[in-house]
């Protein structure tokens, strides 16, 4: 019989596509992290790139709960209590309606998770979303259309949220909030603006909206977020009740679990491994079927 090359190993239809990325994780990031530590200042060579080896070898993407981690990075499980607690009931708004939002939003909304939110202390009472992208915007409202409202404006969004996520373009951002700051909308103490453009920066979103440093925050995670697989990368961290939003953090680790970056070098050194994914596997699910393996 001839033998299988090892290469086949990691895609063969034999092994699952999830056992398939776990055994693949920890060498993609570690080639990642290879190339760009030559880019990286030199000062941080010392710090950061040892942390990020370290975390590579705990990563889990399915199963979120590393045993060891950096020390500059935290990163918890859901508890749950015995006893009874009330529960913070969040109110979300989504700006922009593509495949990141449609997925946390969707997690959000999944009856099933509904009992993860709980053992949080957390409860869903509503999602309103724009209508960009319409095709996303709809199937969220036909698949939960007692929790999800389609708002026409951004304005309408914020009024009727809490928690508000912001999930346009870069080239839209600064248009957006300029335009919702004009119009007093944000209320201080009360809403929370977690950013899913990669290129924003949290004392950019604190200038623009006004808003307490504490209720501002910059967020990254991957579609598998809907399932509740994979980590999000969250920055500053939230965990800490004298600096930041403790629920904020306990919503995440119900939808999959989260990692706390401290800072903006460490937040984007954490996301260059995460971008990568999605082409990664779709060149080793083109280079399987081309096989025909």
């Amino acid at each position: 019989m001839k033998r299988r090359p090892i290469f086949f190993n990691f895609i063969s239809p034999k092994t699952s596509s999830r056992s398939s990325k776990d055994s693949l994780s920890v060498p993609i990031i570690l080639l990642t992290i290879a190339a760009i530590v030559p880019f990286l200042p030199q000062s941080k060579h010392q710090s950061l790139v040892p942390n990020l080896v370290a975390n590579a070898f705990s990563f889990k993407p399915h199963n979120p709960r590393p045993r060891h981690h950096p020390s500059h990075l935290t990163m918890s499980t859901p508890t749950i209590t015995p006893e009874e607690k009330p529960l913070h009931k969040i109110r979300a708004g989504f700006l922009g309606c593509g495949t990141i939002a449609s997925s946390i939003a969707t997690s959000l909304a999944k009856p099933d998770h509904q009992t993860h939110l709980a053992q949080n202390s957390l409860a869903l009472t509503s999602i309103h979303v724009t209508r960009r992208s319409e095709s996303k915007s709809n199937a969220l409202k036909e698949r939960f259309p007692d929790v999800v409202t389609v708002c026409e404006t951004a304005e309408e969004v914020v009024r009727n949220s809490d928690l508000v996520f912001l999930c346009v373009l870069p080239q839209h951002v600064e248009g957006v909030l300029e335009e919702l700051k004009e119009k007093g909308v944000w209320r201080k103490g009360e809403h929370t603006l977690v950013s899913l453009v990669s290129t924003s920066k949290v004392d950019d979103l604190i200038q623009k909206t006004s808003l307490p440093p504490n209720h501002v925050y910059k967020m990254i995670c991957l579609p598998p977020i809907a399932n509740r697989e994979g980590c999000a990368l969250l920055q500053p961290p939230a965990s800490n009740p004298e600096t930041g939003l403790p629920f904020l953090k306990s919503m995440l680790d119900a939808l999959g679990g989260c990692v706390e970056c401290p800072t903006d070098d460490a937040m984007n050194a954490m996301m260059i491994p995460g971008c990568m994914m999605g082409s990664m596997y779709g060149v080793m699910r083109n280079t399987r079927d081309w096989l025909g393996v």
